[in-house]
């Protein structure tokens, strides 16, 4: 996926799909980032990393349920890294709205 320059710290937009009607999405990738939008009730979704430290998981999962946000499970880190258009992994990010 190719992935856009952006002056945010921690925020990537990538393109979803070719087809140009399509619109960009917007990932945040991190702990502090994702806490910041989902603070901001900015999230339209929050993914977590089964691989995680269990530190970054019960964070995520406290802020969450504080937010009525349920998080995605189910992928690791490195498939989050993808995901976000970054070449490292991430414990936690989320599509802002």
């Amino acid at each position: 996926m190719p992935s856009a320059p952006n002056d945010r710290k921690g925020t990537v937009s990538i393109e979803m799909n070719s087809d140009t009607s399509v619109p960009r999405c917007t990932f945040v990738a991190g702990l502090n980032q994702t806490k910041k939008a989902i603070r901001a009730k900015r999230t339209g979704e929050v993914y977590l990393a089964d691989n995680a430290d269990e530190y970054v998981r019960t964070q995520v999962r406290m802020l969450c349920e504080e937010n009525g946000i349920s998080p995605q499970t189910g992928s690791t880190m490195e498939e989050l890294g993808r995901m976000c258009g970054i070449d490292v992994g991430c414990a936690v990010c989320a599509r802002l709205l």
